[in-house]
């Protein structure tokens, strides 16, 4: 079952009474890099995004978030975007690696790569990473809210 976005959104903003606020905290994978870059990261992040795709998934639905709600005819729409910097050291730092295992049978049955591959390109990843210099950003974040109105 593909999750539905605008239906959830919808029935959010159903059950907020009138002048009540809803609000949302989405991703957006449209910023997740580091610095500097890397082929095999950059190999991990589109395949995982390639993935997701096929299953129908919106990896960038953050950015969507604020016109579901105006579609709505809510009120007092906003948002804020958030992005962290993952330091060395951060539980964060490695998460494209977390999800790559996450996913690694979806990766090898869909034949997006194969098991040789994945191992390749996290350890490459992996030694990016314990680099002290090189930068992680996190992918957006957009905060989202607006209210019901009476």
């Amino acid at each position: 079952n593909v999750p539905n976005p605008e239906r959830i959104v919808a029935e959010a903003a159903r059950l907020v009474r009138p002048g009540g606020v809803v609000g949302f905290h989405e991703a957006d994978f449209v910023s997740h890099l580091c610095e500097p870059p890397s082929t095999a990261w950059d190999t991990l992040l589109s395949t995982y995004l390639t993935l997701f795709s096929q299953f129908g998934i919106d990896l960038h639905v953050g950015r969507r978030v604020p016109g579901m709600l105006r579609s709505l005819d809510l009120v007092d729409v906003d948002a804020r975007p958030l992005v962290h910097l993952y330091p060395p050291g951060h539980p964060r730092r490695s998460i494209l690696i977390q999800f790559i295992g996450n996913v690694r049978e979806q990766l090898i049955g869909s034949g997006l790569l194969d098991e040789a591959t994945i191992d390749q390109l996290v350890g490459e990843v992996e030694h990016h990473l314990a680099d002290p210099d090189t930068m992680v950003v996190s992918h957006l974040f957009i905060q989202t809210w607006a209210r019901k109105p009476y």
